[in-house]
């Protein structure tokens, strides 16, 4: 063999390689095996939900796509899609939907969960391994629409408190787990209010001027802190909880006791009533 033939053949061979490589990390990870949800646990995850009309739901991990078909057919979802990793398990549900009626609003594909964009649906629910849980805690928290809601299915998010949570003994699951125990976590996406806001209060003067709030927000909850640039106080019992913000600002800020605010928040502001007066937040330089 000439060397420019043993060249180009070693070329080619490296180049097979490094192609094979790539498709070795692009293959998907296996977040859980397939274990099918027990009906009477498919209706506990979607009443927890509160699964309604306005609803689009994602099953991340779907199997033969019980959760995704349950919620449209029988709950009345809008539509709803499905991702799994057995190309059979996508397609046996995609044939159900259709045979069910519904396959122009809900779809199966086969993808990675952990690569799969969420930021449309309303309602996202999990059966997964729990060492698949926290690598999923902030993707949802960062694409998922404030008052979006989680329910994983026996295995909590380590950080983000969850709003309920249902524990029953379901006995078809001892054959697939060995025990009947089962608990639900439903989550509720906080609105996005971390950094900086001026905060004006009912019967402050009309010169006088806005307070200084600054919200730190981290999976776990939030924290505040309330005051002018001069002297800052921390506020307590700072809860956020899909659009709904309350919060307690110490006394000598609204009063000689402590004032606690409730109000709701979009992208620019937070508002809401105190004493039959309202108070708003809004970002700087709105």
């Amino acid at each position: 063999m000439s060397f420019p033939a043993l060249r180009a053949r070693i070329a080619l061979a490296l180049l097979f390689a490094a192609a094979t490589c790539v498709a070795q990390d692009r293959t998907p990870e296996s977040a859980a095996p397939y274990v099918p949800t027990p009906w009477i646990i498919v209706d506990e995850v979607l009443k927890l939900a509160d699964v309604g009309p306005g609803d689009y739901v994602a099953d991340l991990g779907s199997g033969d796509g019980r959760l995704v078909l349950t919620a449209v057919t029988r709950y009345g979802a809008r539509g709803g899609f499905g991702v799994d990793i057995v190309a059979d398990l996508v397609a046996a549900a995609n044939a159900t939907a259709t045979r069910q009626g519904v396959g122009d609003r809900v779809r199966f594909q086969v993808r990675d969960l952990f690569e799969t964009p969420v930021g449309a649906a309303t309602v996202v629910t999990l059966y997964l391994l729990p060492s698949s849980i926290p690598k999923l805690e902030q993707k949802l928290l960062a694409e998922l629409a404030p008052g979006a809601r989680v329910v994983s299915h026996d295995y909590p998010f380590p950080e983000w408190p969850h709003d309920r949570v249902v524990s029953m003994e379901v006995p078809e699951k001892v054959a697939i787990t060995g025990t009947p125990r089962t608990t639900l976590y439903r989550y509720t996406v906080p609105a996005r209010v971390d950094g900086e806001w001026e905060l004006s209060l009912p019967g402050a003067p009309a010169k006088s001027p806005s307070l200084r709030l600054l919200i730190t927000q981290r999976p776990g909850g939030a924290t505040a802190r309330v005051g002018t640039r001069e002297r800052m106080l921390d506020a307590t019992g700072v809860s956020v909880v899909g659009a709904d913000v309350r919060l307690t600002l110490p006394a000598g800020i609204a009063g000689a006791q402590p004032t606690t605010l409730q109000g709701r928040a979009t992208q620019r502001t937070i508002e809401g009533v105190q004493d039959g007066a309202r108070w708003r937040a809004v970002r700087p330089g709105d």
